[in-house]
């Protein structure tokens, strides 16, 4: 089965908002073994509409769109699917859905009829039912067999829509099943030379992501093919591989800590926070993340976590000598089991990044590539993954980058 893709809306193509439906949808279509013949954006213009479905029709079996549902004069995406089906003879108010407008603007029928054209349909029409919002959806079918299925355009009604009532209604092929490896410390390149990405099923792909490498491992209908691609990037990969499961690094780092009644505490200076940032992200942080310092300033450094003020004139501010003390003046400040320190200059890339874990340091000095927001997230990625690696074992025998 093949599908094609439509967001419909002028402020898309202005570039006031960001298609994230399309995403979404073609990630589902995947699952469901269904082709994506396309993606497209239209504005909300009738005639342009109207020539997009109409040159779908008969050689796609789904046109899936969203937006273009609301109550205003330029939302057309029914009415353009309506006339490319010839159903507009068949148009009459949808009792259901009527009733669902006046309950939800309170019993105020004024406020529903001005809304009514939200719940005209076609009577061989499959509403689909929006609880969180004014536009239903719909699935009609032309004469040469296309399905158009139209959804609203705010991105959580479409996807509530899409997964609780689209879904009743589309054909799934092959089922595919996917799962997501996310690596430690390698770039992309590097990545990618240590694995054969040559299969065909499962096959895997790499890509990079705000947390660094990963690689998404697919197969066709079998929870064995699955198995096999993560043991193939597993074998390939050996310790870089954080995790197979859907997790963030951080919530990774969170559960060793949690598992061994352990600590962590952080001195930030080019990273000002963002390590500290991201593990509170995490639900359950404040398990394992009770103190973390931005110390910014040389002066911050020095009556915070007692750096020296002569190690700083002797090596400059950016040195793994300075980045040493640091770790010490957290670990006597805190107490922490794992102790994170950086330092750097986030304009050059020239950055020193440290963990103090059982009494043992570990100190790096990184060039890296970017912008100075690039290079700081690169910082956070390389602290998780070291930290996750050291607490794991695996850092010291395993890592030759």
């Amino acid at each position: 089965m093949d599908a094609q893709i439509f967001s419909i809306g002028t402020e898309i193509l202005l570039g006031n908002i960001t298609d994230t439906n399309s995403q979404y949808i073609a990630q589902i279509l995947t699952e469901y073994g269904i082709n994506l013949y396309k993606m497209e954006t239209i504005g909300d213009n009738f005639d342009r509409l109207y020539k997009a479905f109409k040159a779908c029709d008969g050689k796609v079996d789904y046109v899936i769109a969203s937006g273009g549902l609301g109550p205003t004069p330029d939302d057309i995406s029914k009415e353009v699917a309506i006339s490319v089906c010839d159903l507009t003879n068949e148009v009459e108010v949808h009792k259901k859905s009527y009733e669902h407008l006046i309950s939800y603007f309170n019993g105020n029928t004024k406020a529903a009829d001005e809304n009514i054209k939200q719940a005209k349909f076609p009577r061989s029409a499959i509403v689909l039912d929006n609880p969180i919002g004014t536009a239903p959806g719909m699935i009609i079918e032309s004469k040469l067999g296309t399905k158009y299925i139209l959804m609203p355009g705010p991105p959580n009604e479409m996807k509530r829509m899409l997964d609780n009532e689209v879904s009743k209604h589309i054909g799934k092929d092959t089922v595919i099943k996917s799962r997501v490896a996310k690596i430690g410390l390698l770039g992309e390149w590097d990545m990618a030379q240590r694995i054969d990405l040559d299969q065909t099923n499962p096959t895997i792909s790499p890509y990079i992501t705000d947390e660094g490498p990963v690689l998404r491992i697919t197969a066709k209908g079998s929870d064995e093919l699955l198995d096999k691609g993560v043991e193939l990037v597993k074998e390939a990969l050996g310790a870089y591989v954080i995790t197979t499961d859907d997790l963030r690094k951080e919530e990774v780092l969170i559960n060793l800590l949690r598992e061994r009644n352990e600590i962590v505490a952080t001195a930030e200076s080019i990273t000002g926070g963002l390590i500290a940032s991201s593990i509170i992200d995490i639900p359950g942080a404040s398990d394992v993340l009770k103190e973390s310092y931005i110390v910014y300033s040389n002066e911050a450094k020095e009556n915070i976590i007692n750096v020296s003020r002569e190690t700083i004139k002797e090596y400059t501010v950016v040195s793994k000598e300075v980045l040493s003390e640091m770790l010490d003046g957290i670990y006597e400040k805190t107490g922490a089991d794992l102790c994170i320190a950086t330092t750097g200059y986030a304009h050059t890339g020239e950055v020193h990044l440290g963990l103090l874990y059982k009494d043992r340091k570990y100190l790096v000095y990184k060039q890296l590539n970017g912008d100075r927001n690039r290079v700081r997230l690169r910082c956070k990625n390389i602290v998780i993954d070291m930290a996750i690696l050291i607490m794991r074992g695996d850092y010291e025998s395993n890592i030759d980058i």
